[in-house]
């Protein structure tokens, strides 16, 4: 029996959106897949070469290139943003001294 007043299921509307804590969790989970990915076996049998990248072997460049790379992804999708202020700063509060 339906409770009255029950609308039932309301239609998909555009407005929706993840909510910025849930989107930063799966980017971390993204990024951690692909660093998997890349300091895996068959990525790292491609650069297993005796040739010389800057004077360092091709495999010790990638290996730190990735990790750099990974540190910076991690680091840019862990900032925190500064919220935009939609009040004017005539409507700020004064600082305190």
């Amino acid at each position: 029996m339906i409770e009255p007043g029950f609308e039932g299921a309301k239609p998909y509307s555009g407005d929706r959106h993840i909510p910025k804590p849930q989107r930063r969790v799966e980017r971390v989970i993204s990024l951690l897949i692909a660093g998997i990915a890349f300091l895996n076996f068959p990525i790292l049998s491609v650069f297993s070469k005796i040739e010389l990248v800057f004077g360092i072997p091709v495999l010790y460049f990638y290996l730190f290139l990735v990790w750099g790379l990974i540190i910076g992804a991690m680091a840019l999708i862990l900032h925190d943003r500064p919220q935009k202020s939609s009040a004017s700063p005539a409507e700020k509060e004064p600082e305190e001294r």
